[in-house]
C-alpha cells in the first residue's frame, strides 16, 4: 500500500468511524526508537525502598503505536516516566532517539490525563509558547504558521482566542495533543489522555490521534498508557501487558495484527480482534478466579 495515500474525511454521525493509515515498514535504530534495557525504579519511602518495576528490557521501533496496560499500581507511569526522562532510573537505561535518557527533551512530547494547560493563556498562546520555547531555530512568522496549522488539524482554529476554562474536555485534549505535534517530537508519550472523556468523545479522539499521525506517514512513534483494552487494541500494534506490582515486570506481549486502517464498527466482528481481545481480558482477570 502506497504511504502517499490519504486519509478519509471526517467522520460525521453518518459515516462509519473510519481513518486510513498506510502501513510502511519500521526504521532501523535510531530516530524514533525506543530501548528499554534493564530497567529498574526504586524509591525510598518511610517504611523502606519500595522498588516498582524491576529489570525490564523493551524494543520500541519508530512508527510502532505501543500500549502498556494493567492494573492501578502495575508501573504503567513508572515506565513512561523513565521513557520521558521525568523519572531517574535506579539501574539500567532508557534511550530514546538514540540518545540516553537523562531528562525530559522536545524529542519526546507528553500528553497527560489533566491536560496540563496554563489557565491563564489563549488556546493559541498555550501552543505558542511551547513552540517558542522549544523551536528556536524557526522565525516568528514560521512559528506562528506552525501554531496555526496545529489548531486547524485538531479544528478549533475558531476557538483559540478562548481560555482552557472556556472548553470542554475533549477540546482540551486537542488542544494538549496539538501543542505535543506542534513541537514536532519523534516520540509522543501519551499518559491515560482519555481516561476522563465520554465514550463518544473519547472514540472521536482515537480517530483524531490516528489522523495527525497519519499525516506524518507514521514517522511518529507514539507510547500510551491505558486501562481500556478496547482503546488498545483499536489503537496499537502491540500491547505489553504488565504484572502487578510491586516489583512489576512484563508479563506478556500480545501483537495486535489487526490491519489498518481500522473500522471501529467492524473489527470488533473480527475473528483476531476478538481473540486478542479475550486473551488481555484474561491476562488481566486470572489473579481474580474465584475458588469454590
Amino acid at each position: 500500500m502506497s504511504t502517499t495515500e490519504t486519509i478519509a474525511p471526517p467522520t460525521t454521525t453518518r459515516q462509519k468511524e473510519y481513518v486510513h493509515v498506510p502501513q510502511q515498514p519500521v526504521s532501523q535504530q535510531g530516530i524514533g526508537d525506543i530501548s528499554i534495557k534493564n530497567l529498574t525504579v526504586s524509591f525510598k519511602t518511610p517504611k523502606g525502598v519500595y522498588t516498582a518495576i524491576d529489570n525490564i528490557s523493551l524494543e520500541i521501533k519508530k512508527g510502532e503505536i505501543v500500549a502498556f496496560i494493567g492494573h492501578s499500581g502495575c508501573g504503567k507511569s513508572t515506565l513512561m516516566g523513565a521513557i520521558s526522562g521525568m523519572t531517574t532510573p535506579t539501574t539500567g537505561e532508557v534511550i530514546a532517539n538514540g540518545k540516553t535518557v537523562k531528562g525530559p527533551g522536545p524529542d519526546r512530547g507528553i500528553v497527560f490525563q489533566n491536560y496540563s494547560l496554563l489557565p491563564w493563556l489563549s488556546v493559541y498562546k498555550n501552543i505558542y509558547e511551547a513552540v517558542d520555547s522549544t523551536m528556536k531555530h524557526l522565525s516568528h512568522t514560521e512559528k506562528i504558521e506552525l501554531v496555526e496549522n496545529n489548531l486547524k488539524m485538531v479544528k478549533l482554529w475558531e476557538h483559540k482566542d478562548k481560555l482552557p476554562g472556556q472548553l470542554s474536555g475533549g477540546m482540551k485534549q486537542r488542544v494538549s495533543i496539538a501543542r505535543a505535534f506542534a513541537i514536532d517530537p519523534k516520540i509522543l508519550l501519551l499518559d491515560e489522555p482519555f481516561g476522563a472523556l465520554d465514550a463518544l468523545t473519547k472514540s472521536n479522539m482515537h480517530l483524531e490521534l490516528l489522523k495527525l499521525w497519519n499525516i506524518g506517514n507514521r514517522e511518529k512513534t507514539i507510547v500510551m498508557v491505558t486501562h481500556d483494552i478496547e482503546e488498545a487494541i483499536f489503537l496499537c500494534d502491540r500491547v505489553v501487558v504488565m504484572n502487578n506490582g510491586p516489583a512489576a515486570t512484563i508479563k506478556e506481549i500480545v501483537e495486535v495484527n489487526l490491519p489498518r486502517p481500522r473500522n471501529k464498527k467492524d473489527i470488533v466482528h473480527n475473528e483476531e480482534y476478538m481473540t486478542i481481545h479475550d486473551k488481555l481480558l484474561n491476562l488481566l482477570i486470572d489473579k481474580f478466579s474465584i475458588n469454590d
